[in-house]
C-alpha cells in the first residue's frame, strides 16, 4: 500500500493534537497496514515532521526541550509548537 505524503502529514498533525507529544514510531504504525512493515515509513515521517517544523506547525523534542531537527541524531518526539528553551 502507498500512502501519500499528504496523509503522512496528515496523521502527524492528528496525532500531535491528541497526545502531549508522540514518537515517530506511533505515527508509522498508525500508516502501515496489519502486513506492512512500519519502519519504511519513518524516513517519510521525518521529512514531513521537519517540513512542519519549518513552518511553525510542531516542535522536535529531545529530552522533553525544543530542538531543531536539523542534523538532529537518535531519538525524538514530536508536539505541539513549543518556543525554544
Amino acid at each position: 500500500m502507498t500512502v501519500a505524503d499528504t496523509a503522512v502529514r496528515d496523521e502527524i498533525v492528528r496525532q500531535i493534537g491528541a497526545e502531549k507529544s508522540v514518537a515517530p514510531r506511533d505515527v508509522a504504525q498508525a500508516l502501515a497496514g496489519e502486513d506492512e512493515d512500519w519502519r519504511k515509513y519513518l524516513p517519510r515521517i521525518r521529512a514531513e515532521a521537519t517540513a512542519l517544523y519549518h513552518a511553525g506547525e510542531l516542535s522536535f523534542l529531545r529530552k522533553r526541550k525544543p530542538v531543531s531537527p536539523d542534523g538532529l541524531k537518535g531519538v525524538y518526539r514530536l508536539s505541539k509548537p513549543l518556543a525554544p528553551e
